[in-house]
């Protein structure tokens, strides 16, 4: 079922519009026409062409699915971008964002909590009619890019997560930990990857050639923002690099059980090594005197007890154990 919401903004006041598809309002100099359409059907794509005056190619980029990489084109009239923002579960959404001089469309194909939360803001106080629609967009787009620094945040709580349970010394938790950090870098490749792809986007934005629908003032937002992108690109590349962390924290943990393992089998050896020694040499098939006086075994075994015994107090003495 289609979710749609049409909001007219003028200077400092908003009006929702019970009726998008009709016709057009009259858009002044300091109003702004946005129309969120969450789970469009073709016919509604459709409409939204007639409408707006879309030419084929944005229709076809509406109508079929594309791979998470953001796009950019020029119609001269209007500037069609696709942006992907990630989800609640840091799973790339897609939004397609058609943009003139005085109105916005935004279509999704599912409920995405950073525009429901752009819309609240937007709705409230301000002067949002006084923006032209790039300057509605580069507002949408850094919401959009603040989402990024959201997911980021929580994969640094889920690293933190990782390592308590590497240093546990729960082997299990350990091998359930390696897989999660797999999959945890895989999700920070896929944001990255999804980031840096609105480059080729906003640098397009920056540009004077849309002089049809830009000015000097949405270039410099534009300019802003790019910067604003590359930091979500270094809060990925952070992240990335915590995920290596959090792996040698899980393997310098894994070696320190094994160092533990090593120092009693060690610690084990060197307790029977005597005793077997000397278990040997009296177990030679010599006829010796010293082998008629039967209290000598127990003489023998007390010595091997002995030595276990010095053994075992010298390593604790040395903080061996």
């Amino acid at each position: 079922m289609t979710v749609a919401q049409a909001l007219l903004f003028e200077r400092d006041a908003v009006a929702e519009l019970d009726r998008w598809d009709d016709e057009l309002p009259r858009l002044g100099r300091s109003s702004v026409l946005w129309i969120d359409l969450e789970r469009p059907t073709q016919y509604e794509i459709e409409r939204l062409g007639a409408l707006f005056e879309l030419d084929q190619a944005t229709l076809d980029r509406l109508s079929q699915p594309k791979e998470a990489v953001s796009q950019f084109a020029d119609a001269k009239a209007y500037v069609h971008v696709t942006a992907y923002a990630p989800t609640e579960n840091r799973r790339l959404a897609r939004v397609e964002c058609i943009v003139s001089e005085r109105w916005v469309v935004t279509l999704r194909e599912e409920s995405l909590a950073v525009l429901d939360t752009f819309r609240e803001r937007t709705s409230g106080s301000g002067d949002t009619g006084r923006l032209d629609g790039l300057g509605f967009l580069a507002d949408l787009l850094e919401w959009v890019f603040e989402s990024y620094f959201d997911a980021f945040e929580e994969i640094d709580v889920m690293l933190e997560d990782v390592d308590t349970t590497a240093m546990s010394g729960d082997v299990d938790s350990r091998e359930e930990a390696l897989a999660r950090l797999v999959e945890i870098r895989r999700e920070i490749g896929s944001l990255r990857r999804a980031l840096t792809s609105h480059r080729e986007a906003i640098l397009a934005l920056t540009r004077p050639e849309l002089e049809a629908i830009s000015s000097s003032d949405s270039a410099d937002r534009f300019l802003r923002l790019r910067d604003r992108l590359e930091e979500a690109v270094q809060a990925a590349r952070d992240s990335r690099q915590s995920v290596v962390g959090s792996f040698d924290v899980l393997i310098t943990a894994t070696s320190q059980r094994t160092n533990e393992i090593m120092k009693v089998l060690t610690l084990a050896s060197v307790l029977l090594l005597p005793g077997a020694l000397i278990a040997g040499v009296m177990g030679m098939n010599f006829r010796v005197g010293l082998f008629e006086h039967t209290s000598l075994f127990w003489v023998t075994v007390a010595v091997i007890f002995g030595i276990a015994l010095v053994t075992l107090v010298t390593a604790r003495v040395r903080h061996w154990i």
